[in-house]
């Protein structure tokens, strides 16, 4: 196993733009306005693992070598940082999307692993089941002549996702949880494997949704793709 420093990453305060820009009577005061100052992102940066840059570990860098005529590696990390609560309107969702493009196209770049893949929060549930006549299950509100147990039981609620690993277009979903809101800072990370002699680009993009009374999405793609190559 090789332990690698987290390198400074580049901060960008995100100011996402709606989706549904249409949406509400021009001048009318309703349009959606852009969500500003609720995320951060920083990065993202791009380490290029050669078998020299992972000689610490052996059978790592035997792989890594062997690989070498058909392949490249790189890691790319990056960070999101929601702002702390309380904020109004709360973040239900957050998706940070990464696409890959190589010249030449084939073979095509893939998400070799991401990190994290699944993280959730325990909630701790109460369900009460209720049978009345003839077996039928009955709602909440029914009480003549009903039977009943109360159930309890730990449900894990999914806080981030990782989505689209070993393909070209991997993305992390962020999701408030009936415990907590999305806040805090956020590490990620992922394996990109490339065509040997590739010239391949990471465009991100970041979403969010809110509701404002209804759930409305929010965008923004950062300007500059990463770029990985060889020479790196």
């Amino acid at each position: 196993m090789i332990e690698l420093a987290d390198p400074q990453l580049p901060a960008h305060e995100l100011v996402l733009l709606p989706d549904d820009a249409v949406r509400g009577e021009p001048g009318a005061g309703d349009e959606p306005q852009p969500l500003a100052g609720r995320i951060t992102l920083n990065g993202p940066s791009v380490l290029r693992l050669t078998p020299d840059e992972l000689a610490a570990d052996p059978e790592i860098a035997r792989y890594a070598e062997a690989e070498a005529g058909r392949y490249s590696y790189h890691l790319v990390r990056l960070s999101v940082t929601f702002a702390p609560t309380p904020q109004r309107p709360r973040l239900e969702f957050a998706n940070v999307a990464l696409s890959l493009a190589s010249k030449p196209q084939e073979p095509g770049p893939v998400a070799h692993s991401m990190e994290p893949m699944r993280l959730t929060d325990p909630v701790q549930v109460s369900r009460m089941r209720r049978l009345g006549p003839q077996l039928s299950l009955l709602g909440a509100d029914a009480t003549l002549g009903e039977v009943g147990r109360s159930i309890q039981y730990t449900s894990h609620h999914p806080l981030v996702e990782a989505l689209g690993v070993q393909g070209g277009s991997p993305a992390w979903e962020f999701r408030r949880t009936p415990a907590h809101d999305l806040s805090g800072c956020h590490r990620l990370a992922l394996v990109v494997r490339t065509g040997a002699e590739a010239v391949t680009e990471v465009t991100v993009t970041v979403s969010a949704g809110v509701k404002i009374p209804l759930l409305r999405r929010f965008t923004r793609r950062l300007p500059d793709p990463l770029r990985l190559e060889a020479t790196l």
